[in-house]
């Protein structure tokens, strides 16, 4: 029994030897290590390298917005912008204005984006914002959409400023009581003369004065010597005579004593932006000017509204709002743009 004892440990210890050989055979040499898992060995003298941030966009916020790229013609984008600024003051609205302009840029408020850009910028962008009405200037090969407006800038001719002065001076002055005085045996004086008459006649018809002393308006008269005092006061005179209360004067007459006397007689001018000495009248209805007025349109824009394609060259600045009211001013842009546009004829 003792001997099968002592035989037994002797098996025991045996396996004993023999099992901690084989873990010495199973495990690595000393020299390599294992990483533990998920954990990565970075070298001590590494730079943690930043990410790259992306840079913020610019959210543009104002009703009223003018897009005028660095190659633009600056001093329309200077008179645009003034145009604009003085808009949005007068009418409470909020305006700004950027070089460069995307999509991702315009916030809901934005309602009106007036462009300078290339046509190939207006029409990609007016494509997917059509809840933004776009008014492209000095545009004439962009094709009008529901929401892609175009305004086109000439030059206005003496006829149509006449034309425009004899309509303006009928309108605002009571009874039609209107005349022009214009230089005798010029192509430019009859121009003038016929221009103003058919301007007249176009918005009052006959024209004749519902009170005494009842003509029929309006009334020429002519200046042979404007450099003639007694030339000019006669032709003045054959006016007042008529009981017209308000004349054109052609600008090649308008000197500072025609002005003057007019003046003394309590007459109502309409004159043209650069007519000589026009400044001095005393009752001055309004000045027309040549240029590119985008003013008249904007609060259409602002609600939404299409205008299409506007002819834009004759403005009327320095209105004399007690002579002309906001209706008459309403039916004078509407007359002016169908003449800009080519459906009336400014003589006879």
């Amino acid at each position: 029994m003792f001997k099968n004892r002592s035989l037994l440990v002797l098996i025991l210890l045996a396996l004993t030897l023999l099992a901690s050989a084989c873990n010495r055979s199973t495990q690595p040499p000393a020299s390599e290590t294992t990483p533990q898992t998920g954990v990565v060995e970075m070298p001590t003298d590494a730079v943690p390298t930043e990410l790259p941030t992306a840079t913020p966009i610019l959210i543009l916020d104002a009703e009223l917005l003018l897009w005028a790229p660095e190659s633009a013609d600056r001093a329309l984008a200077d008179q645009t912008e003034s145009t604009l600024r003085a808009y949005a003051d007068a009418n409470g609205r909020s305006f700004t204005k950027t070089t460069s302009l995307s999509a991702a840029q315009l916030s809901p408020n934005v309602r009106v984006v007036v462009s300078l850009a290339s046509q190939e910028e207006i029409e990609s962008l007016a494509a997917v914002l059509p809840q933004v009405q776009f008014l492209a200037l000095n545009a004439p090969n962009l094709t009008p959409t529901g929401n892609l407006n175009v305004v086109i800038s000439s030059e206005s001719s003496r006829d149509q400023l006449s034309f425009l002065a004899g309509y303006v001076l009928a309108l605002g002055v009571p009874d039609f009581r209107v005349g022009v005085l214009s230089l005798s045996s010029t192509p430019e004086g009859q121009t003038t003369r016929d221009a103003f008459v058919t301007g007249a006649r176009f918005y009052c018809g006959l024209c004749n004065a519902r009170f005494a002393p009842v003509e029929y308006y309006p009334f020429t008269a002519e200046v042979s010597d404007p450099g003639n005092p007694a030339d000019w006061q006669a032709a003045a005179d054959a006016l007042l005579a008529k009981s017209v209360t308000g004349i054109f004067v052609q600008p090649e007459l308008s000197s500072p004593e025609l002005i003057a006397y007019l003046n003394s007689k309590n007459i109502t001018l309409i004159g043209i932006e650069g007519q000589p000495n026009i400044e001095s009248a005393q009752r001055l209805m309004g000045l027309l000017s040549s240029g590119m007025d985008i003013e008249p349109i904007l609060g259409r824009l602002l609600q939404g509204e299409s205008v299409g394609m506007v002819r834009a060259g004759i403005n009327l600045n320095q209105v004399n709002r007690e002579l002309l009211s906001e209706g008459r001013l309403i039916l004078f842009e509407r007359i002016k743009q169908d003449l800009l546009d080519g459906y009336i004829k400014t003589l006879p």
